[in-house]
């Protein structure tokens, strides 16, 4: 990314962003399996995805503690994610629904390699009505970019979250 703001990005139409519309559980980073919330940068797009932000909102009150993480493909992969079901992508000005965006966004998906944690991006309490927690939120400034044929996932070590889980990103030619 270049010297360019975010609401420039934005302007240009290059900022975009997805929401699960129900709660669904995340998958550990052992499957490649994964349900949730699955960012993919399709292989051959041309552009890298700089993520800006990633939040989970539990719906289900946990009864166990877990930490919840963002999870990197280890490589880019040619080979597409099989068995999806997709999220719809918007564009962040407002201009609603979008197919401008190279990204696919999947609450079910089989990848084509397993990630690694990346980052964490919060945890959850076993008392959490009491200590907060449910509402997790990494704002990433573009710190973690994905290349063409990479992904980034919500992850978990503890319980199994159940929620709703976003992110936003810009897409840049390289």
């Amino acid at each position: 990314m270049s010297g360019i703001s975010q609401f420039e990005y934005n302007r240009l139409g290059q900022v975009f962003t997805a929401c699960n519309q129900a709660g669904a559980t995340v998958t550990l980073i052992n499957t490649s399996t994964a349900t949730g919330f699955i960012l993919s940068n399709p292989w051959g797009s041309g552009k890298n995805l700089a993520i800006l932000s990633a939040g989970f909102c539990y719906s289900t009150v946990p009864s166990a503690t877990a930490i919840v993480f963002l999870a990197q493909s280890v490589a880019p992969s040619p080979v597409a994610h099989a068995t999806t079901t997709p999220i719809t992508v918007y564009a962040s000005d407002g201009s609603g629904a979008t197919n401008k965006s190279v990204a696919r966004v999947y609450s079910a998906s089989t990848t084509p390699n397993l990630p690694a944690y990346t980052r964490s991006i919060g945890y959850a309490p076993t008392t959490p009505a009491t200590t907060g927690g449910l509402t997790l939120r990494d704002t990433v400034e573009g710190q973690i970019i994905l290349v063409p044929g990479s992904y980034l996932q919500i992850s978990y070590l503890g319980q199994a979250p159940v929620g709703v889980a976003d992110m936003t990103w810009v897409e840049y030619t390289p």
